[in-house]
């Protein structure tokens, strides 16, 4: 721009100077997003992320994309078992990440597939182990040696739960007279969580 005398001082350039949306995406330099400065750490569910929706860009919360293991929970304890008779356990809880464990009971709250898990460890020589899922015997794992000794009896499977659904663990144990569920090393034991699929 041609001028007489002193050239014009520069302005600077404002929001308000750029009408909305005149900007494009083929204006948008290719690093607009760059590494000048690392997150270093796991974002927080409120992080945004720009993606691109069919052309058009959005801002979308880390929260709907990150993926975990929980609710999760792990039970170990020992307890006695009444000979002859159907017992659930009632294991003390070891960590529970969503407070979805209770007095025996696990209610994930949140719908999805589940691993569900249970091993008990005492002198019996017949022992059935069970995972009750609400309220009714849903899976059986159970041996018979003939021979009253320390046996170790486990189960576990994968199931699809709603919001509602609960399960349990329960023993039943026939060597003659009551027992107790041996308690170090977590060798008895109730567990579970969410599986990412």
């Amino acid at each position: 721009m041609a001028y007489i005398g002193s050239k014009p001082a520069d302005k600077v350039l404002t929001a308000s100077d750029i009408t909305d949306g005149i900007v494009s995406n083929a204006k948008l330099a290719q690093d607009i997003i760059s590494a000048d400065t690392a997150l270093g750490a796991t974002p927080a569910d409120t992080d945004e992320l720009l993606i691109s929706d069919a052309g058009t860009l959005k801002r979308m919360d880390y929260s709907y994309i990150k993926s975990t293991n929980t609710p999760m929970f792990l039970a170990s304890s020992g307890q006695a078992i009444d000979d002859a008779t159907t017992t659930k356990l009632t294991l003390t809880e070891v960590y529970d990440t969503d407070s979805t464990y209770a007095t025996g009971t696990f209610t994930p709250a949140v719908a999805g597939k589940y691993h569900i898990m249970g091993q008990i460890f005492m002198n019996a020589d017949y022992m059935n182990l069970m995972i009750y899922k609400n309220g009714a015997d849903y899976a059986q794992a159970r041996f018979n040696n003939g021979e009253n000794s320390d046996n170790v009896l486990q189960i576990s499977l994968i199931d699809d739960a709603n919001t509602t659904d609960y399960y349990e663990l329960y023993v039943y144990q026939a060597s003659g007279g009551s027992g107790t569920t041996e308690s170090s090393g977590r060798r008895t034991y109730f567990g579970g969580f969410k599986i990412i699929t």
